[in-house]
């Protein structure tokens, strides 16, 4: 066993590196992020081009390129020209906040580099950029949106955004309500990821704010678990982000802990448990020297290890007990006195003690799923405003075909088991594949993008409604989702249909990917491998699909025969439309799902319609 010596303390020199480290990480992750979107508000340039994080260079002046082609997300006061790098910086600084370069650049650098608080306020300011690029996409996609409406909705949040606590709400009758101390909630059993919760969607800047206002004093909005009886976990209803944080923060997150466990088991004189509870810093040191390299942000996202607060003065820790705390791990200042509601406390005693500060809680002893639901959403209003595919998903969570779209698409977690969300689908060919293309499309994992397009592909395909039926897209895939939680003898309650259904998807979405020769570039972002425009994407999904019900044995023949004239009509016929009204875009789907299915062998009309009426055999 080799023996590791390690250092008492962390080099002044060595701690501002690694810190710069992490903001630079944290920023270059945001920039990529806002590089994905290709519908823009108004008045905003588009970028250039998707890049990784890996793309955005802190070594040289290169990150400046990749700033200034997403920087009309970020809403700045002024340009930043890649023209001139003094002139981009001197905005830059300005537009965050700094009175001059003295206060922004760190003049011992010979390229043009931020100082620590310049790369904080830098990183705060494009994980807000991320938050309200996702509203600005959900308002584009939400019924009656039009980029107008979204842009305006998106200005508005730019221009009145504050970094505050949710608001409360009212209690549900069927819960009883509590205050417990901090402790009660980190060392309870907790289940933070029933199958109705979103991801963990808070950025660095959010968990900071919310402990920085624990260390105000200031009170949290209610905690809501779902009693679930015996010794297993409680559900988190609401404030999975909430905890999550302060799990993060005072080392307790069962998924760290099982992490520092392993890496303990197998490296014993590194001593991780001992340093990991006692002393952060020392920790990550140890970290780089047992495995080769730095715990980067990414990590120890993946990892949910602790993060550290802010420098500045933006969280509000003011006065020489708070300014004390500023840039600090936990385990730096857990010995520190505070003034918490009118009482001196250690920061330790604060979240591992019985203070007077309590968290309110609201506990479900007894409720039925669907009183679950309506407080997740009632909850959800707030914040981050949660779209229709996490509302959705949270409504008819109780029924497999919602788990089954969810993993279908690729964005359940990745750390659950298909078997415990949707054991139908363990066995069908393809289904791992099938997420994979839809990124692949262009369709990130941000807020179930991809779910969408397989929940729309699904009802298009099981809708049986005449063409009566023009209901918005979310309204459409509710109704059908509605049906089968309500009809407690629907075909889609039972496993092996979903099977089925979920193998012909798989089947006609590896066609649809393996034929790259049928699609026009116009049916993507104006050039080949680009990301795939929406409705285009749906509705060529759903002819493939259609035709491969149809003469499943030669599909292949037919597609080769008529490739080139999808291609044709892909160019022409089927060129993109301006998003209008509902009406507009179900019949452009409906013309190239139509064309697409009767390509193949030129099959007439009457035909396509027997063969979407085959699909009896997943609807029942």
């Amino acid at each position: 066993m080799r023996k590791v010596n390690l250092p008492m303390l962390v080099s002044l020199d060595e701690a501002e590196e690694d810190s710069r480290a992490q903001l630079q990480d944290r920023i270059a992750e945001s920039l990529a992020e806002m590089s994905e979107a290709a519908d823009v508000p108004t008045g905003v340039n588009p970028s250039n081009a998707q890049f990784d994080a890996s793309d955005v260079d802190f070594g040289s002046d290169a990150w400046m390129s990749r700033l200034a082609d997403v920087q009309g997300w970020l809403e700045f006061d002024r340009d930043l020209p890649t023209s001139d790098a003094a002139l981009f910086v001197e905005n830059l600084l300005l537009a965050l906040g700094f009175e001059g370069e003295a206060d922004g650049i760190d003049t011992t650098r010979t390229a043009f580099q931020l100082t620590e608080t310049a790369l904080e306020r830098l990183s705060e300011r494009a994980e807000l950029a991320i938050r309200l690029q996702q509203r600005y996409l959900s308002d584009l996609e939400a019924e009656g949106g039009s980029q107008a409406s979204a842009t305006t909705s998106w200005k508005e949040a730019w221009a009145t955004e504050e970094d505050s606590a949710e608001a409360t709400v009212p209690e549900p009758m069927t819960a009883k309500a509590d205050v417990w101390p901090i402790f009660q909630l980190t060392r309870k059993k907790l289940n933070l990821t029933p199958s109705y919760q979103r991801g963990d969607v808070w950025r660095t800047s959010d968990r900071q704010a919310l402990i920085e206002s624990v260390l105000r004093g200031i009170p949290l909005p209610s905690i809501i678990l779902l009693r679930t009886g015996g010794t297993t976990p409680h559900d988190v209803v609401d404030g999975k982000q909430r905890l999550t944080a302060i799990l993060r923060f005072v080392g307790q997150h069962p998924t760290a802990l099982m992490k520092v466990t392993e890496a303990d088991a197998k490296y014993p004189d590194a001593d991780f448990k001992t340093l990991f509870k006692s002393d952060y810093p020392r920790f990550r040191k140890a970290w780089k020297q047992i495995f080769g390299e730095p715990l980067t942000a990414k990590l120890e996202d993946d990892n949910y290890f602790p993060f550290k607060l802010r420098t500045d003065n933006k969280g509000g820790l003011v006065g020489p007990d708070l300014e004390a705390l500023r840039g600090k791990y936990f385990t730096e200042i857990r010995g520190n006195t505070i003034r918490v509601a009118d009482q001196e406390v250690t920061v330790e005693e604060l979240f591992e003690g019985a203070p007077d500060y309590k968290v309110p809680v609201i506990e479900y002893t007894k409720a039925s799923p669907p009183q679950i639901h309506e407080v997740f959403k009632l909850y959800n209003k707030q914040g981050m405003h949660l779209n229709a595919e996490e509302i959705r998903n949270a409504i008819y969570h109780d029924i497999e075909l919602t788990r089954a779209i969810l993993v279908a698409a690729g964005d359940a977690s990745s750390r659950s088991n298909i078997a415990d969300i949707a054991p139908s689908l363990v066995n069908v060919p393809g289904i791992h594949e099938l997420g994979k293309t839809l990124k692949d499309y262009g369709f990130g994992d941000a807020r179930y993008r991809r779910t969408k397009v397989l929940g729309w592909v699904t009802s298009l395909l099981l809708s049986d409604t005449g063409g009566k039926d023009l209901a918005s897209t979310a309204r459409h895939i509710d109704l059908l989702l509605g049906r089968v939680q309500d009809d407690r003898s629907h075909p889609l309650r039972n496993p092996a249909k979903i099977a089925d259904l979920f193998g012909l998807i798989a089947r006609a979405v590896e066609l649809h990917a393996a034929h790259d020769e049928l699609w026009s570039d116009k049916f993507k972002d104006g050039k080949k491998g680009a990301k795939w425009q929406e409705l285009q994407l749906v509705g060529s999904l759903v002819g493939i699909t259609i035709a491969v019900v149809g003469a499943p044995d030669d599909i292949e023949q037919r597609i080769d025969a008529s490739a080139e004239a999808i291609r044709a009509a892909s160019a022409t016929k089927w060129s993109r439309i301006e998003k209008t009204q509902t009406r507009t875009q179900w019949d452009y789907i409906a013309r190239i799902a139509q064309g697409i299915a009767e390509e193949p062998g030129r099959r007439r009309h009457d035909r396509v319609g027997r063969d979407w009426r085959a699909l009896r055999v997943v609807r029942g």
